[in-house]
């Protein structure tokens, strides 16, 4: 309960009008008798009310994808009996959430319903919950404003950024990968899995002519091969301190996620199976799966994952992921190397090598680009410029390292993740090596 504007404008006149019987002694029984009146009607208002029948509905989404704006919209009711109220309204929204467009004010005549629209966006993955709304409306004459609590906490999945899945989702062939930056290269020669006979092409090789079956049917006929299906992709995901930094809004984990989800589709597209695996202390598995659904399944299983101040630890990710997966299988690691690291990469990439094809993604803060972009002014900004030039030298030698030991090794900015990842994948379809 807080006062209105109304009883605070009265309450400072009556002030004002203290002031009278200094010069006017018998103003002050007519002071004090409004001021009695007032404090009569401000205790009324105050103890007596009418009850008011509001209710209120939050329609929001059961799922919102990470750093994307969504919009709320609140049903507002008024069944008091011949009433019309004017109402302030709060929404508890999530603590991770950004809002627009909350606290709002609406007036409703009796019986009839009001929408509230706000916008709101996530800035970090996992459950998040709406809690109850509240409300404030003024007293019977307008004096206080009272506050009332209703309607029920909704609670919501926040999501990886799958935008760019839900674009690849929009069209059902292969060529418009070329939507998300993927590069659709041609083979050097046929696919390694014959797919069907057809008539023979213009173009067509002619050790691609089935010669028993053109004996057949008196015409030429070729073998049409296609890349080679039901392979497996598993996604290795580094939960440690490092994947904290930022990059623009979203954390380098999370951009990590969103190249995760598009790697997946296109794998599941191209029939094979993928699967996840983190690589913090609370190791999660998910098993390689095809189909349509599979996407679906990856989504839940990583939602809610977040890194941690935690270092990583690759020999004991790689000794789990040997274990786990047996058959053969293009393992991404999706992590950010440095010199540090080297030796106990390469003791898990030899652990992993003994069976699977390995690819690792290493993540580039967009600040070493920008501040060897910037130009040198004074002998501070060049001590920096050379400190970056060494680090980013012995991360190079990292790399190149892991190169040698037959790695295939993606260094790149966070906006370039997705499609490096997802290009070095259907280079290795085309060429046969999975």
């Amino acid at each position: 309960m807080i006062p209105t504007r109304r009883f605070i404008t009265a309450s400072l006149l009556l002030a004002a009008m203290g002031l009278g019987p200094l010069w006017y002694e018998q103003a002050a029984a007519l002071w004090v008798s409004v001021l009695a009146s007032l404090l009569v009607v401000a205790l009324v208002d105050f103890f007596v009310w009418k009850r008011h029948s509001v209710t209120v509905a939050r329609q929001v989404p059961l799922a919102i994808s990470l750093d994307s704006w969504i919009d709320v919209t609140l049903l507002v009711s008024n069944a008091t009996h011949g009433r019309k109220l004017t109402l302030e309204l709060f929404d508890h929204y999530p603590e991770s959430f950004e809002a627009e467009g909350i606290p709002a004010s609406l007036v409703i005549e009796p019986g009839n319903r009001a929408e509230v629209t706000y916008r709101v966006r996530p800035i970090e993955r996992g459950p998040a919950e709406f809690g109850a709304i509240d409300l404030r409306f003024d007293s019977l004459f307008g004096l206080w404003k009272r506050r009332a609590r209703v309607g029920e906490p909704s609670t919501v999945r926040v999501y990886p950024n799958y935008s760019t899945v839900s674009k690849q989702l929009a069209y059902q062939v292969d060529s418009n990968l070329h939507l998300a930056g993927l590069k659709i290269r041609q083979r050097r020669g046929e696919g390694t899995e014959f797919h069907q006979l057809r008539n023979y092409r213009e173009g067509d090789a002619f050790r691609s002519i089935d010669w028993k079956a053109t004996a057949r049917v008196g015409r030429l006929i070729a073998r049409e091969y296609q890349d080679e299906r039901d392979q497996q992709v598993i996604v290795l995901l580094d939960t440690g301190r490092r994947m904290l930094a930022k990059d623009h809004s979203l954390s380098h984990f999370d951009h990590t996620l969103n190249a995760m989800l598009l790697l997946c589709y296109v794998a599941l597209r191209q029939g094979d199976a993928a699967g996840v695996m983190t690589m913090g202390d609370g190791r999660r598995f998910l098993p390689a799966r095809k189909g349509a659904s599979a996407i679906n399944s990856i989504l839940n299983h990583v939602y809610s994952v977040q890194p941690d101040n935690a270092e990583t630890d690759y020999i004991a990710a790689a000794t789990d992921l040997a274990i786990r997966q047996r058959r053969r299988s293009l393992v991404v690691m999706l992590t950010n190397v440095r010199e540090e690291d080297s030796d106990e990469l390469q003791a898990a990439v030899r652990l992993l090598r003994q069976k699977h094809l390995v690819m690792i993604a290493s993540l580039r803060e967009r600040v070493l680009d920008d501040t060897l972009e910037r130009p040198v002014r004074n002998f501070k900004e060049a001590l920096t410029y050379a400190a970056t030039n060494q680090y980013l030298d012995a991360r190079q030698d990292a790399h190149n390292l892991l190169r040698a030991a037959g790695v295939y090794v993606e260094d790149c900015l966070c906006e370039d993740l997705p499609a490096a990842i997802t290009n070095r994948y259907l280079a290795i379809k085309r060429a046969g090596m999975l």
